[in-house]
């Protein structure tokens, strides 16, 4: 099946991992947050319909518990109505705000999070995979200066041509590599985006990708933020570092579970 990193979110973590805390947002939804709570942060920001900031930060907080590998206690179902309701709450903030770079990818998180939870043939009739990437493309061109645009289209590329192979859905390693390196140089690049990133090459190949991989994943570690995020954060580059460096076939099995859970 096409999976799309996130966050990052990313980061994924996104994918995709996290995108910037919206800083306008209720302040009861800010602080369970910044503190993991992430179901109260859904409730709290989604109780504010008419509010963009409130929409994309309960939009964020959905997928959370998945993208910080924190969801062992949902199941299948249970992740994919998450991912639906991120994508929902995008959806209403583009509704109010249709140029808004930040609403492209949080709705690209939400497709691409639901395409892990369906059958594959469904999810290319549905075309997850390629909607995630035209939104990603969007923000991209609305703003330049944000890092996630970068980092979340550049995993799209190689977390295809990893599932899917050179040239589905015109996915390509090369532009993959050059958008996420792009990413974690950019002002303002959060820890998550050298560790997804180290996660995508770890998938790919822990050995031929060894250094790159364990120099993102320090990275990461000397970046993260002392908030919820940022100690996920650390805690998952630090255990990935350690597996590549004494087991790098376990590395990888690591890395493809975080990609495909």
């Amino acid at each position: 099946m096409i999976r799309i990193l996130l966050g990052a979110s990313a980061l994924a973590l996104s994918a995709a991992l996290v995108s910037p805390l919206q800083a306008q947002a209720p302040a009861p939804a800010m602080d369970a947050f910044e503190t993991g709570q992430w179901g109260a942060a859904e409730t709290a920001a989604a109780s504010v319909a008419t509010d963009v900031d409130a929409l994309l930060l309960a939009s964020e907080a959905a997928l959370m518990p998945i993208t910080l590998d924190q969801a062992d206690g949902m199941s299948r179902r249970e992740r994919r109505q998450a991912a639906l309701r991120a994508q929902e709450y995008a959806e209403a903030a583009l509704e109010l705000e249709p140029q808004n770079a930040n609403a492209h990818l949080r709705l690209a998180a939400g497709l691409g999070y639901q395409s892990r939870y369906v059958n594959k043939l469904r999810a290319v009739m549905m075309g997850l995979p390629q909607r995630g990437r035209d939104h990603m493309v969007e923000a991209m061109r609305l703003d330049p200066s944000e890092p996630w645009a970068p980092a979340m289209l550049g995993a799209w590329h190689l977390e295809v041509v990893r599932r899917a192979g050179e040239g589905m859905f015109d996915a390509n390693e090369a532009e993959g590599l050059s958008l996420m390196r792009q990413a974690v140089e950019m002002d303002g690049a959060p820890a998550a985006i050298p560790y997804r990133f180290a996660v995508a090459l770890v998938a790919a190949d822990p050995v031929a990708h060894a250094d790159e991989a364990q120099a993102l994943l320090n990275r990461a570690l000397q970046t993260a933020d002392s908030d919820a995020v940022g100690r996920a954060v650390s805690e998952l580059a630090t255990g990935l570092l350690a597996l590549l460096e004494t087991d790098p076939d376990a590395a990888q099995a690591e890395a493809v579970r975080l990609l495909e859970e």
